[in-house]
């Protein structure tokens, strides 16, 4: 018989008799792990595994790898979206054995070099260890051979009653939005001091002799990058990434830490302040304060954007303004998952799922969520929780018709050189007829 020890997982695995020795020295199987918690992060994760998610300048995914190195990393995630991110994030097959130490990880959880050095010292001693940080698990190492039952997401993790240790650690767990929005900039700096601190040459690309860039040994500037005249970052608060290939036009501010990632153009009179990290291949312009803006956005006009999370693919009308501050200053409430959270923040702004759009001159209420392939437009504030595939605005949301929707998409993504493959658009498909049916 199986004690169920743990039940905050989702997917089953059931241990056998061992057919190693649990002490012998064995190949360490890493599975990262999608767990309900993700629900809570929607529409973000409505199109991309909560680990794909980014903070700072790296996914999750990417900050787990980076601190615990296994023989082989596999990923349990929703069905849904396998057909299009396997191939990034390959899958634990179902009924899969596997054979040897194993440490599942919590897919949720910003990973820093003092978590790394607990789950590597329990690794290190080789007993089956559970982790936690209060109610939420980080991670599970099992010392001995598994197997996978076939549905993952409908059963409780079983473990062997004896031989468990329990430990609690101090974790950053992603349970909201803002838990990425407030942890940013600390991982912008911490990313930093990883990733560039110690290279040489940090002023790679070309840098007119009329910017102002203080102090140079917190700043990063790529190769191929432009950094125009009258530019000034200001990097005394916080480093300034800026990667390879960047378009900085002339008359810009930029006060760390931030993160700029390639291709991205930011254009005249932009001001760009801490705690902002802006994706692959986007427009940024405005004001914007405290946010994460995923590739192939355009925030390409006028108006602020504050403590918001935009997904891929958006685009934000001239002079769309977002609140993040309530005008008595108190704490913001939110609908997430269907239900009024109080998120304990005195600033967050908006969420933005893929592929939506507003129109010119729109406003967004405090603490608003505004689901995928959204068209948002009109007089007044807009709903703050707006639904998937919603098209409108304060007066009327009616249905986005998917071939409508369809039809825009296309012409964005050509713009950038980008065909949306046919899983992408089932994926988005499938979004729009759960939407329908509600």
């Amino acid at each position: 018989m199986y004690h169920q020890c743990i039940p905050f997982l989702i997917f089953p695995v059931q241990i056998e008799s061992p057919t190693v020795q649990p002490h012998q020295d064995l190949p360490l199987q890493l599975i990262i792990v999608e767990d309900i918690g993700y629900k809570n992060l929607l529409p973000l994760a409505a199109t991309r595994p909560v680990f794909d998610l980014l903070c700072g300048t790296r996914s999750f995914a990417d900050r787990i790898t980076r601190h615990i190195t296994s023989d082989r990393t596999l990923f349990l995630y929703r069905s849904n979206l396998r057909d299009i991110f396997s191939e990034r994030y390959p899958l634990l097959n179902e009924d899969a054995r596997l054979n040897g130490d194993c440490l599942f990880l919590n897919g949720r959880v910003l990973w820093d070099e003092g978590l790394g050095t607990t789950i590597r010292k329990v690794v290190s001693d080789k007993k089956s260890t559970v982790i936690r940080s209060g109610e939420d698990w980080i991670a599970l190492y099992c010392a001995s051979s598994h197997t996978i039952s076939k549905d993952i997401f409908n059963s409780e993790l079983l473990l062997s009653p004896d031989g468990v240790i329990e430990l609690e650690h101090d974790a950053r767990i992603i349970s909201y939005p803002w838990d990425i929005i407030d942890s940013n900039s600390d991982c912008i700096i911490n990313d930093f001091e990883s990733k560039v601190k110690r290279v040489k040459n940090k002023i790679q690309g070309r840098v007119h002799t009329r910017a102002d860039l203080t102090p140079k040994r917190n700043i990063f500037i790529g190769k191929k990058t432009v950094i125009s005249p009258y530019v000034v970052i200001d990097a005394s608060t916080g480093p300034v990434i800026i990667e390879d290939d960047v378009m900085v036009q002339p008359h810009v501010f930029i006060q760390g830490p931030v993160w700029i990632n390639s291709k991205t153009i930011v254009k005249s009179g932009a001001r760009i302040y801490g705690g902002t990290s802006i994706g692959f291949n986007c427009r940024a312009a405005g004001e914007i304060s405290s946010s994460i803006i995923l590739s192939y956005t355009n925030k390409a006009h006028g108006g602020f954007l504050g403590h918001s999370y935009l997904g891929q693919w958006i685009n934000i009308g001239a002079d769309t303004n977002n609140s993040n501050l309530k005008n008595n200053y108190g704490p913001i409430i939110v609908v997430i998952n269907g239900k009024s959270v109080e998120s304990g923040r005195q600033f967050f702004g908006m969420v933005m799922g893929d592929h939506s759009k507003t129109g010119i001159n729109t406003m967004i209420n405090t603490g608003t969520i505004i689901g995928v392939a959204c068209n948002i437009f009109g007089a007044n504030y807009p709903p703050r929780y707006i639904p998937d595939f919603s098209w409108g605005g304060s007066e009327l949301l009616r249905l986005y018709q998917f071939d409508k929707f369809l039809e825009s998409a296309r012409a964005m993504t050509k713009r950038r050189d980008v065909t949306l493959s046919d899983e992408e658009i089932q994926l988005l498909r499938n979004i729009y007829e759960s939407r329908k049916s509600k």
